[in-house]
């Protein structure tokens, strides 16, 4: 998985770094969004973050299938331990 080139991974309507980062601040910007949404109507942020996964999850599986996903999330341990989704520190 690690060896793909993100053009294979994303899709072939991928043509470069610059349209990725584009759309990923779309979409980004778009989930926040809903988001702030669901918390203004009282979901809590547990439960959103919960169907967001699920969510993820499934579509990653129709479109890349259940090994390749698999392979995705055995490496989170990893990355959540280096600090990748990590957007602030906490003060002990």
């Amino acid at each position: 998985m690690a060896d793909r080139p993100m053009q294979e991974l994303a899709g072939p309507a991928l043509e470069s770094e610059d349209f990725v980062a584009e759309h990923k601040r779309k979409a980004m910007g778009l989930f926040l969004d809903a988001w702030d949404e669901g918390c203004a109507q009282g979901i809590p942020s547990d439960l959103l973050s919960e169907v967001c996964l699920y969510l993820a999850l499934t579509d990653l599986i129709e479109d890349r299938g259940e090994e390749d996903v698999a392979a995705i999330i055995e490496s989170l341990p990893e990355r959540v331990r280096a600090g990748e989704f990590t957007l602030y520190e906490e003060r002990h």
